[in-house]
């Protein structure tokens, strides 16, 4: 069987030094929750894919998404034990190595990506290269580079780029990197003195909601600053880790949900836009998934996005960094847009993306409208196999009637945790919201 990717489903490497400040409990459970969230690496827009998984996905659910996108070639492995680290877990099991080593070898155009280019990623691709095998490696950063994907990625690493950017790019929150928890609680209770909205404290090394305190001024009772922080930041990453303390921006729900979105691609010879999105983002931060499509950006919007993020992409490429990034933004009352941070990875969008692509075709932004949600909790369909989830949600599953609308199943291992990843796909937004309401009444 001919292979021509590789992709490592290195998720949790990300949130592996968040993960470690936190308590156990806290821990296991973030890096538990980013192993099943690569179910959805099986929508990868690759064919002939040997896709590495923490844990192997759910025949069923296999047989389903290949079915949907027509994916030919594909192999799902993983490994025998799995811990914080799917790379450094491959590394450790001898049998799944020279099962990767002989597909290598069998296939001397390969290429191996990942998830994210992280130090644990790094180390396992040298260990190949000591191996003298062939392949390629199209998104990572060029050799002696490789610290631009972690340094960008981090909430310090952002700030410092845009003020090293300069020029005409948009400004950030105001804010302030801060070294240790007494900096930390000064610089909050400065913030929220100053101002009447309030603060955003963010762990360098947070993702997805993890990591972040949202503070609102008029969530202090009694006007006591200093017993409030005492009691909120009790986490070691607070005290532990470099921390980012800004100006709170109240968005504008009413575009992109508040919070407009960009991603991109650093390539060889320059950077490619993706898409454009609006985030669903909880009142806590907590990221949930992403709206695409048919007028879900406005495009004055789009405009300021687009240029910020390639003269930021631009930026990258010069530093050394070759791969996904993409940019998170606020948009207030005013429709002023504020750039909050980056993340130099796939993300939670770029499988609804690929699927679009892959069913839809290049131009599907421009004739429909999609919803996703990475982490949603369910009800009735709780303790059923995926065949008999099929069976149950089979009206509003994609295609109704033939038609270009309806869901997509994209993570099911969180069952047990009584959750599921899904998309929506609609002719416009009123269409897909009608669509997702059906299906969220049946789970």
């Amino acid at each position: 069987m001919g292979i021509d990717t590789i992709f490592f489903a290195n998720l949790s490497e990300i949130a592996k030094p968040l993960a470690r400040l936190m308590n156990k409990k806290k821990s296991d459970n973030e890096i538990m929750e980013d192993h099943y969230l690569c179910g959805r690496f099986i929508f990868l827009n690759e064919d002939k894919c040997l896709l590495i998984t923490p844990f192997l996905l759910d025949k069923d659910f296999s047989k389903y998404a290949r079915y949907l996108l027509k994916i030919k070639n594909f192999i799902n492995l993983s490994p025998k034990k799995i811990n914080d680290s799917l790379s450094d877990a491959v590394l450790d099991d001898t049998m799944l190595l020279k099962k990767i080593i002989k597909i290598i070898k069998n296939n001397p155009k390969i290429k191996i990506i990942s998830y994210a280019t992280t130090p644990e990623f790094t180390k396992l691709i040298g260990y190949f290269k000591s191996l003298d095998l062939k392949f390629e490696t199209p998104e990572m950063s060029n050799q002696g580079n490789e610290w631009t994907g972690p340094f960008f990625d981090s909430k310090s690493g952002f700030r410092q780029g845009v003020n090293y950017v300069g020029g005409n790019f948009p400004k950030m929150p105001e804010g302030i990197i801060c070294d240790g928890l007494t900096e930390v609680k000064a610089w909050a209770k400065y913030f929220l003195l100053e101002e009447d909205s309030g603060c955003v404290i963010k762990s360098n090394r947070g993702l997805a909601g993890a990591g972040l305190k949202i503070i609102k001024k008029s969530e202090i009772k009694d006007n006591d600053i200093k017993l409030y922080l005492d009691k909120i930041l009790i986490e070691k990453y607070w005290s532990q880790d470099t921390v980012v303390v800004e100006r709170f921006i109240e968005s504008d729900n009413k575009i992109c949900g508040g919070f407009p979105n960009i991603e991109m691609k650093v390539n060889g010879d320059g950077v490619e836009t993706k898409y454009f999105c609006g985030m669903r983002v909880t009142d806590k931060g907590e990221f949930r998934g992403v709206e695409i499509g048919k007028k879900a950006v406005p495009l004055f919007v789009k405009r300021i996005l687009r240029r910020s993020a390639v003269k930021y992409g631009q930026f990258l490429q010069k530093a050394g960094y070759r791969g996904f990034y993409e940019i998170d933004w606020v948009v207030d009352k005013n429709k002023n847009l504020y750039p909050v941070e980056a993340n130099l990875r796939r993300t939670g969008g770029t499988h609804v993306y690929e699927i679009a692509i892959r069913l839809l075709g290049e131009d599907f932004q421009k004739k429909h409208y999609i919803t996703a949600t990475n982490i949603q909790s369910i009800n009735n369909i709780l303790n059923l196999d995926f065949t008999e989830i099929k069976n149950h949600l089979r009206s509003v599953l994609y295609p109704i009637n033939n038609q270009k609308r309806g869901v997509i199943i994209t993570i099911v291992p969180y069952l047990k945790y009584k959750k599921i990843g899904y998309m929506v796909i609609g002719s416009d937004k009123k269409d897909t919201l009608t669509i997702e309401d059906q299906f969220l009444n049946l789970i």
